[in-house]
């Protein structure tokens, strides 16, 4: 391969939990990223959505468990990116406040690796969402489009969710 920099033998694993409110924001948006395609479907296709509601709860449900897997997967990969691009090295916060060893240096460190992780978020909804509407777009109304509407949707969202899935599993 190549030489490596010396930022990417940083220690950027010490501390990889997303913050509560990154994951409530995280979530709403796999929430209303799975929920538009019904709507979309439903407008086009003239579907009635109580007719088939379960067939549209079990694929909303099953596409917002694997986004938020996605999602959590680029989110974690960005975020480390970003931080051993930026040459932060962390020590486990926990760590940290056992030792009660929160002097200036690592209280701006850990400051700088909640900015990273908000900008990471921000990337890996924008990507995961882009790719997700882009795929269910090809796949629903050129593919799929002689199918019937309701197998059009689910197939539409699972090859979606599973490609979306598997480039945020093989994303650096």
């Amino acid at each position: 391969m190549g030489r490596k920099e010396e930022w990417e033998d940083l220690d950027v694993k010490a501390d990889e939990r997303v913050t509560m409110s990154l994951a409530t924001l995280m979530m709403m948006d796999v929430l209303a990223l799975a929920t538009g395609p019904v709507y979309l479907l439903s407008a086009i296709f003239e579907v009635n959505v109580m007719d088939n509601l379960p067939v549209f709860a079990s694929v909303g449900v099953l596409s917002v468990l694997v986004l938020a897997l996605a999602c959590q997967n680029r989110l974690k990969k960005l975020r480390d990116r970003l931080i051993k691009s930026r040459g932060i090295e962390l020590e486990s916060t926990a760590r940290l406040k056992q030792k009660g060893e929160m002097d200036e240096r690592t209280k701006n460190k850990l400051k700088a690796s909640k900015r990273e992780c908000r900008w990471a978020l921000s990337l890996a909804l924008s990507s995961t969402n882009s790719l997700f509407l882009i795929v269910f777009m090809g796949l629903a109304f050129f593919i799929l489009r002689s199918s019937s509407p309701v197998i059009n949707y689910a197939a539409s969202s699972a090859g979606s969710c599973a490609i979306v899935f598997y480039m945020s599993t093989r994303a650096k």
